[in-house]
């Protein structure tokens, strides 16, 4: 995709990109657990718990209610995850895909971390929750259960793919970044066999909104 005067360039566009594509991929899974404890600790920010408070105990609406220290055991692990992800991103002595699995064994300590701060019936309330909002959105898009189905279906392909390529040592950065190219254009394409063009045009509408929330 380039001369060779342009190679070195390239190739650190390219890790660039693929760490950054990383990174999203494995905090979105983290952000279920972090997202609901950020949301409680704004929501709750003018009337904190007091120390007493029943860990188990939730709100009528359902919401796992956080004691003090909690909140502060929270918090401090968001922050340690960060600041320890940053420096993973930016080690220039680690690989794509070493940098992948350091982040990926971070991800899954600080989601054991969080888990013990929390009591078994808070660990039910936030994934309740995050099953919530998968069901809320399914229901803004007015997905049918196969159409469910397909798309689970595909994310999982999609993932496996990306994994594959990312993983595969014998290929270029310029190999790798064409080929997850390629991937991510065919998952656009079976996307838009899943979708009817209605529901296609608002899951973008959806993303956009996201994206500049």
């Amino acid at each position: 995709m380039g001369t060779k005067f342009y190679t070195d360039l390239r190739q650190d566009d390219m890790e660039k990109m693929t760490m950054r594509g990383i990174w999203i991929k494995n905090t979105v899974l983290m952000v279920g657990m972090t997202l609901c404890a950020t949301t409680l600790l704004a929501q709750q920010a003018t009337t904190p718990a007091p120390e007493t408070t029943t860990q188990s105990a939730a709100s009528a609406t359902g919401r796992p209610q956080l004691t003090a220290e909690q909140k502060k055991q929270l918090r401090d692990l968001r922050g340690s995850a960060r600041d320890q992800a940053a420096i993973i991103r930016n080690d220039q002595t680690l690989t794509s895909e070493q940098k992948q699995t350091k982040l990926k064994a971070l991800r899954a300590s600080t989601r054991e971390q969080m888990k013990s701060v929390l009591t078994p019936e808070q660990q039910k309330a936030f994934a309740d929750r995050r099953a919530a909002a998968k069901a809320d959105f399914a229901a803004k898009l007015g997905l049918t259960a196969d159409q469910m189905s397909k798309l689970k279906d595909l994310r999982r392909s999609t993932r496996q793919q990306r994994q594959a390529v990312l993983k595969n040592s014998s290929l270029t950065n310029e190999q790798k970044q064409a080929q997850l190219s390629q991937i991510r254009q065919a998952s656009q394409a079976q996307l838009a066999t899943i979708l009817t063009p209605e529901q296609l045009e608002k899951f973008h509408q959806m993303r956009r909104h996201r994206k500049q929330g």
